[in-house]
């Protein structure tokens, strides 16, 4: 194994533990902690606001889960590029074999 095939497989890891990441994110449902409702105070004005922050929550667990699940799909596509072209440039360097014998220089 290459020093730049162990870049690749630490680059796919990457991207793996990001979707990790992410699918934790979901798990927790931190927004769902926000109590729903009148939260026990009715006609407050607390309660308006409590729906902000539920939803602006929600919002953000849905990004931060996006823009992950886009991070982890890149690092794999860039982990199968690079991968491609390491065979590729090791097929070019690779040289061919030298002829022996034959007329030698003067």
């Amino acid at each position: 194994m290459s020093g730049y095939q162990v870049v690749i497989d630490g680059i796919r890891q990457s991207g793996k533990a990001a979707g990790r990441v992410a699918d934790g994110l979901r798990g927790a449902a931190g927004s769902a902690t926000v109590p729903g409702g009148d939260a026990g105070i009715p006609g407050a004005r607390a309660v308006g606001k409590l729906a902000e922050v539920k939803q602006a929550l929600q919002d953000r667990e849905r990004s931060f889960g996006t823009r992950l699940d886009t991070h982890g799909a890149s690092m794999a596509t860039a982990a199968d590029r690079y991968r491609t072209q390491d065979a590729a440039a090791a097929s070019d360097l690779s040289t061919a074999p030298q002829p022996t014998g034959g007329v030698k220089a003067v």
